[in-house]
């Protein structure tokens, strides 16, 4: 373990990978902590069309006008907020970004959520040390790897040009082997378990393309991405980027299942040796039951990231079936199929591996 936390060090603090400059056509945008002085006051300029926003007098307490007194308009998109809604002392997000002219326009942007979030982060490693004990250290550890890799190499490599799907099988391959082996250790269930997520991992990846390519999925669902271009000219492989999604969707769930296979096989093994097609068949019988339960904890999850989807496309009035074939909802529903589809095959891979591992041979005479 302690390898894994230098590792997590080393890449966190290594050089950026090289990556393409891509351009939004949107203005450079500085963003500072500021604290609430003033939530409603006069407006400085009545006849201002800018002023309907609603202005908030705040106090950057950081970048170059740190301490001053600053009138900005509120601006947050992601909700309806209102002057009214805020108190002094209220900390926020300051934003600055050059108008035409060559001005700048300060706006609040959001409230400063970084405290809370801190917290719930705390929350969640004590919790898992806590009641998991070693064991929860180690995954704890694993998480911050596979972060680390996420947010340093993954997302760099494809604003770096790099093909998504070879990425996110390479990476996903690399995070199934070191948190099975921090969290497993080395065992015969850890690579069992490896080499049953990584065969479920290609499963899903072949039938990904196959579907995203047959349905003709444009990608553009992934929002702003689809007007990036990068200064070499390229756009974003966004069906790449979709394909990589989907595979990286399916890994936690796939560690589960095949360390899960690869230690019932262990334990059988252990309580009543046998040969590897006894262990295979009563492991496989743990393993239905764990699928039933998985598949529907997969399907939820979807459900829950696409429910603002679901409800306003139920308000549309158009035939059920055509909603379905909409691409946001055909593709939640491949992202679905695919990924269970994986995890299901990866039970009985996993399962073979360790029971042919684990199993006893026939004596000689």
């Amino acid at each position: 373990m302690l390898l894994a936390v230098v590792a997590i060090v080393a890449i966190w603090f290594m050089p950026d990978l090289p990556t393409q400059t891509a351009e939004l056509g949107l203005a450079p945008v500085e963003a500072y902590r500021a604290e609430i002085l003033d939530p409603a006051p006069p407006p400085a300029d009545p006849d201002d069309p800018l002023s309907s926003y609603g202005e908030i007098v705040v106090r950057p307490r950081e970048g170059p006008r740190e301490g001053e007194l600053v009138r900005a308009f509120l601006t947050m998109s992601s909700t309806d907020a209102t002057p009214a809604d805020f108190s002094v002392g209220d900390e926020v997000i300051l934003t600055f970004t050059d108008d035409a002219d060559g001005t700048a326009f300060a706006a609040v942007s959001e409230r400063w959520r970084l405290p809370l979030l801190a917290g719930l982060v705390l929350l969640f490693a004590v919790v898992m040390v806590v009641v998991g004990g070693w064991h929860g250290a180690r995954a704890l550890v694993a998480l911050g790897l596979t972060v680390v890799l996420v947010v340093k190499i993954l997302v760099p490599a494809i604003l770096g040009g790099a093909e998504p799907v070879p990425l996110a099988v390479g990476l996903a391959s690399l995070i199934t082997v070191a948190t099975i082996l921090i969290t497993e250790g080395i065992s015969r269930v850890s690579f069992a378990a490896i080499l049953g997520t990584i065969g479920g991992l290609s499963i899903t990846a072949v039938l990904a393309g196959l579907m995203a390519s047959a349905g003709a999925f444009s990608g553009l669902l992934a929002g702003d991405l689809a007007y990036v271009t990068l200064t070499s000219g390229e756009t974003l492989d966004l069906r790449g980027i979709l394909l990589a999604a989907i595979i990286l969707g399916a890994v936690g769930v796939l560690d589960d299942v095949t360390v899960t296979q690869a230690a019932t096989v262990a334990q059988l093994a252990a309580i009543s040796p046998s040969r590897a097609a006894g262990l295979w068949r009563r492991a496989y019988r743990v393993g239905r039951a764990h699928i039933a339960a998985t598949t529907n904890t997969l399907f939820m999850a979807y459900v829950g990231a696409s429910l603002p989807a679901l409800v306003f496309l139920a308000l549309v009035a158009e035939p059920v079936l055509l909603t379905l074939n909409r691409e946001i909802l055909a593709l939640e529903i491949v992202r679905t199929l695919v990924g269970s589809i994986g995890i299901i095959l990866a039970m009985p891979l996993s399962t073979l591996i360790a029971a042919l591992m684990f199993g006893t041979r026939r004596r000689a005479g």
